[in-house]
């Protein structure tokens, strides 16, 4: 409803925000270019839970020793994989939602974008595998063993409707992260919720 614009907010004062305009990724994603100076833990990205610590999301780390190359990544900063995953094979866009520097692949793409709201929306429409499709296909050359061949500038060259105005900005990502806090509630229930019954099962059955 809302990156198709049925939902549109409306200011404090009750007026009309601009209307979005189509803008090039490079309007508002910075490539900061910034190394590790060896002092960040190495982060991975995953479709469902984003930017997360590499040894806690996947057992072990699969760093290089010499991390000197690893992007930094600051909090805000997207980041672009360039590497299939699952329903994502053209690659995943997240946003960093930790609250320090971190690390990542010196193959992944790190930006900046223009306010913290604008990149949280960009998130938020880059969870939908088809809207990173469709985003990505155009620009993206597929090599051997499933390679992405694509430069960051390249990345940024391709429009997207946007809000312009950082009032609205601030109103659309306020209400994705109450929508987000809710699913992240409910999901914490149903676990919850299958302990319970687990343990019900078990003693059912001793």
């Amino acid at each position: 409803q809302i990156f198709a614009q049925k939902l549109r907010f409306k200011s404090d004062n009750g007026e009309n925000f601009d209307e979005w305009k189509e803008r090039k990724l490079s309007e508002f994603l910075t490539e900061h270019k910034l190394k590790s100076t060896g002092n960040e833990e190495v982060y991975s990205v995953s479709v469902h839970k984003g930017l997360v610590n590499q040894i806690e999301h996947l057992g072990r780390a699969f760093s290089a020793p010499d991390t000197s190359k690893y992007n930094l990544v600051k909090p805000g900063d997207i980041v672009y994989t360039k590497s299939p995953t699952g329903d994502f094979p053209l690659g995943i866009i997240k946003q960093s939602r930790v609250d320090k520097n971190v690390i990542v692949s010196p193959l992944y793409g790190v930006f900046t974008p223009e306010t913290y709201d604008l990149g949280y929306i960009l998130n938020d429409y880059f969870e939908s595998n088809v809207n990173t499709h469709n985003y990505l296909h155009p620009i993206v050359q597929k090599g051997a063993k499933n390679t992405m061949n694509i430069t960051n500038k390249t990345f940024l060259s391709k429009s997207l409707l946007v809000p312009t105005d950082k009032n609205e900005q601030h109103k659309i990502a306020e209400c994705l992260m109450k929508f987000n806090e809710s699913i992240r509630l409910i999901e914490i229930q149903k676990d919850q919720v299958e302990d319970f019954k687990h343990g019900l099962l078990q003693q059912m059955f001793v």
